[in-house]
């Protein structure tokens, strides 16, 4: 999921550099924030398993 992110920027950061179309640039922006927090709530609320 991180990677998948990472790639979603990287492509909203090209894009925006290179002047396209602004509903892409916000549409990537919106999709990176759904997937940042989907990542967030599923490690928010995961458990660690530690045993000491």
């Amino acid at each position: 999921m991180d990677i998948i992110i990472m790639a979603v920027l990287t492509v909203l950061a090209v894009l925006a550099y290179r002047g396209a179309k602004r509903a892409w640039v916000v549409g990537l922006w919106v999709l990176g924030l759904v997937l940042m927090l989907i990542l967030f709530k599923i490690h928010a609320t995961s458990h660690l398993h530690l045993n000491f």
